[in-house]
């Protein structure tokens, strides 16, 4: 049953890849990005800029107190 769907998620995974490759190449802007890392409750925000870096921050504080409020009611 499992093996039946790892197919789809290497397809998605190679389309999400190839989109991403297509969107930086054709750009000639500058291309900013960051990532969010959930570790538990805690954030890691890795970014290309401080506009990138406030709105993953934000993410994050929004993700852990989603988390904080499911874990108590």
């Amino acid at each position: 049953m499992a093996s039946d769907v790892i197919p789809f998620i290497l397809f998605g995974t190679f389309l999400i890849i190839a989109g991403l490759m297509l969107i930086t190449l054709r750009k000639k802007e500058k291309v900013e990005g960051g990532a969010l890392i959930m570790i538990g409750p805690i954030p890691i925000v890795i970014g290309s800029s401080a506009r990138i870096v406030k709105v993953l921050i934000i993410l994050g504080i929004a993700l852990f107190l989603i988390m904080l409020f499911t874990m108590v009611i």
